[in-house]
């Protein structure tokens, strides 16, 4: 089943040794952590940055100029907060994944999923199309939404900036797989 959990299983299996990887704050970097099979030959980088969502783009451009292939995922609302980034962007290569599930994915698995709200205040849709927000700006860019798909984009060469965008399943739904491969780990860690 295509999720954001495979989704981050599936890049830290693809990707070779020695090539970057820079990972966003809230559900992609917890995702990795929590799903990806660990793994060496990866060099990895985070940034925390004020609140998370800002400046990760900037973050991973910046990563691409010390690195002959890099790699970044980033959460669709923290990709359109830095979107001007795209606006001067770096010609090293550079393969940016949007995980793009309309919203603010980590709320749905916290306790405030189902408040009075929630929809507006924390699941923050934007309907954005953001392949063709990147085309805008002259950055190649594709759309893809399964596993498979995305097996077969990371096996394709791009030079300079290009960027994937992961249409996910429903918010909801990917915080209630998320939650019940959690229960199955705890009971496994019961036993």
């Amino acid at each position: 089943e295509w999720s954001e959990a495979e989704l981050a299983t599936v890049i830290a299996e693809e990707l070779e040794d020695d090539t970057a990887l820079f990972i966003s704050s809230s559900r992609p970097v917890r995702d990795f952590e929590s799903f990806a099979v660990p793994r060496s030959g990866l060099i990895t980088y985070a940034n925390r940055g004020l609140a998370g969502i800002d400046g990760n783009i900037s973050t991973a451009l910046g990563v691409a100029t010390q690195h002959s292939e890099s790699y970044a995922v980033i959460g669709d609302l923290a990709f359109l907060h830095d979107i001007s980034a795209l606006a001067n962007p770096t010609k090293d290569n550079l393969t940016i994944i949007v995980v793009d599930n309309d919203g603010g994915g980590i709320f749905s698995t916290l306790g405030q999923r189902g408040s009075k709200g929630f929809e507006t205040i924390f699941g923050t849709p934007h309907g954005i199309d953001i392949s063709s927000v990147v085309k805008s700006f002259g950055i190649s860019s594709q759309q893809i939404s399964s596993a498979k798909e995305l097996h077969i984009a990371l096996q394709q060469i791009h030079t300079g900036l290009h960027v994937i965008v992961a249409k996910m399943p429903d918010r909801e739904q990917n915080a209630d797989s998320i939650a019940a491969v959690l229960n199955k780990y705890s009971q496994l860690v019961l036993l």
